[in-house]
């Protein structure tokens, strides 16, 4: 994990300076299990610029499962679809815990996430 946290931490600072940086994935140090992977991060001074770029990493970057950006808060979150579910504010809504601990048990589906996530960063980086 700490070096994907590195790796996010590197890609999103060639954006501009961050703020707040949050990275979930990877196996649980302690039980040993896949966890579900997500992404999130608050610029110093976002812009829609950044937020572009972001976007055009996920967008070309092959991956294994649909990811989406959560940007409905001040905190943005890249996470896969299947846990970001439908409708607005999604990550901050009830049902997000739910989604989470129900895609964890897919524990192919966390590997995917992790290798995506590292795979979107790179490229970010490379931008």
């Amino acid at each position: 994990m700490a070096k994907l946290f590195y790796l996010a931490g590197e890609a999103l600072s060639g954006l501009g300076s961050l703020r707040w940086l949050r990275v979930s994935g990877g196996r649980h140090s302690e039980y040993e299990y896949h966890q579900v992977s997500f992404l999130g991060w608050r610029f110093e001074e976002p812009s829609a610029e950044k937020l572009r770029r972001v976007e055009r990493a996920v967008a070309t970057t092959p991956t294994q499962v649909d990811w989406r950006i959560d940007t409905s808060r001040r905190n943005r979150l890249l996470a896969p679809a299947r846990i970001l579910g439908d409708g607005e504010d999604a990550a901050a809504s009830p049902a997000f815990d739910d989604r989470v601990n129900s895609a964890m048990q897919d524990q192919d589906f966390c590997v995917r996430g992790w290798a995506d996530l590292g795979a979107m960063l790179r490229t970010l980086r490379e931008l």
